[in-house]
């Protein structure tokens, strides 16, 4: 890793280092120009950045010069001095504001204003303040999504902040970036630069978004993990967060023998299923499943079940009390869970292995990356996708949606669940809508009975 240069040479040479109440004079520069100079307060403080104001009350020709003097609040007190070019005159007084760039990440700085008359005496503000620059770890707190299985778990996140981001590439700082997990939530506690626990790399797409993989994990297990930034040597964390390994009697079935993941040439890698849950082949309907649920119930309605929010699992018998999966407030329990858990897929319940529900960020991946056609397979009416780069195919029958105990628009629409509920209204949930001349995602009740597709990578 690099080391940081010292905050001087990051400097342009135009500035000018002063010692802390230094002065070539006897009298102190208060005494020299007839100004106030305030020292006002910091804002959008990034990892290296930051924008600082002052104000100063006098007239236009009392002062050649105003801006701000900073130094590292324990460092050796030299300040720098840095002129503003940032300058909101009004009558009687001026606000100023000034850019630091080149600081160093997750330190405390002090500054103050000050301003220079025609002989370049100095006026500093009385008052002076302190400032801390963002540490890394800010850049990893949110968690993407979770896929819990019963032998691994797949992780993912998104860089917070785009100016984070675009900080960390201008300033060529040496950033990387890494998930650790133990089952003994201790481990977590760097030593020094080092892990005692396992850990891996994490690198990031154009998209500012990083998925990983961890494998080789026990049944039913609590793992902690965290995510930390390596700069130069020095290591910050990310608070901890943890999962719960799947049991072997999670899963129900294994995938029909003749079902395919069809490479569709994705961007993202994706392959979609070639049929759907419940089925045994392309055509088939298969299954009907409340969104989060994992029993799927006939086409024909013959099993009796009744659709509906008393039946629903993830509620207390009405639209606004639901029980997970609730970002919002007004709606239920919240517990900012908007992807469905493995445990609560269909897809990987039903089938296992690698299978899980689309997400609806995937199903708009599917839907701008290949073209549609109503057709007749075998029979069957549904919508038939092609790639646009592999030309392989996928066909969705129509097979309506079961509300109530009946069955809609069967061999008209095709409605399938994507896993992504409405973070808005999370008393729906995402899903893939497309009939005669149309297809689009849309959100509808979660207790709707609707066919799943699955996806693996």
């Amino acid at each position: 890793m690099k080391i940081f240069k010292s905050l001087l040479w990051l400097l342009p040479l135009s500035f000018v280092l002063v010692g802390c109440g230094d002065s070539d004079d006897e009298e102190t520069p208060q005494q020299q120009i007839d100004v106030q100079v305030v020292t006002g307060d910091a804002q959008d403080a990034g990892l290296t950045s930051i924008t600082l104001q002052g104000v100063v009350k006098a007239a236009a020709s009392s002062y050649t010069e105003v801006g701000i003097a900073y130094c590292l609040e324990n460092g050796d007190n030299s300040m720098v001095y840095v002129k503003s070019t940032d300058l909101e005159r009004d009558a009687g007084y001026s606000t100023f504001y000034v850019t630091l760039t080149g600081l160093q990440p997750d330190m405390s700085y002090m500054y103050y204003a000050y301003a220079k008359d025609a002989q370049d005496k100095i006026c500093n503000a009385n008052e002076q303040k302190t400032f801390r620059t963002n540490s890394p770890d800010v850049l990893l707190e949110s968690n993407l999504m979770q896929y819990v299985a019963i032998h691994d778990a797949t992780l993912s996140w998104k860089l917070d902040d785009d100016e984070f981001f675009s900080e960390l590439k201008d300033q060529k700082l040496d950033a990387a970036f890494g998930v650790v997990w133990s089952v003994v939530k201790d481990e977590l506690t760097p030593i020094g630069s080092r892990f005692s626990a396992q850990s891996q790399t994490i690198v990031f797409d154009k998209d500012q978004t990083s998925t990983a993989k961890l494998t080789s994990l026990h049944p039913l297990t609590q793992y902690y993990y965290t995510t930390y930034v390596d700069m130069n040597g020095k290591l910050y964390v990310a608070p901890v967060s943890s999962f719960v390994t799947l049991s072997e009697e999670d899963i129900k079935g294994s995938a029909p023998t003749g079902v395919e993941a069809v490479d569709l040439g994705l961007p993202s890698g994706l392959k979609w299923a070639s049929m759907n849950v419940g089925a045994e082949k392309p055509e088939d309907t298969g299954l009907f499943f409340a969104w989060g649920e994992t029993d799927g119930y006939v086409a024909d309605a013959s099993d009796d079940h009744f659709f509906s929010w008393a039946n629903y699992k993830w509620c207390k018998g009405s639209r606004n009390t639901q029980t997970k999966y609730c970002p919002t407030y007004g709606h239920g329990d919240v517990d900012n869970k908007e992807v469905l858990d493995f445990v609560d897929d269909a897809a990987y319940v039903n089938w296992g292995g690698e299978w899980r529900m689309p997400t609806a960020e995937e199903v708009h991946e599917l839907m701008d990356n290949t073209t549609s056609e109503w057709m007749t397979v075998n029979g069957v009416d549904g919508y038939q996708f092609t790639s646009n780069t592999t030309g392989k195919t996928i066909f969705f029958p129509a097979s309506g949606c079961r509300v109530s105990e009946s069955n809609y628009e069967n061999g008209t629409d095709c409605y399938y669940w994507a896993s992504s509920v409405d973070s808005e209204s999370p008393y729906a949930s995402r899903y893939l809508r497309f009939y005669v001349g149309r297809v689009f995602i849309a959100s509808l009740f979660r207790y709707y009975g609707m066919n799943i597709r699955p996806v693996q990578r």
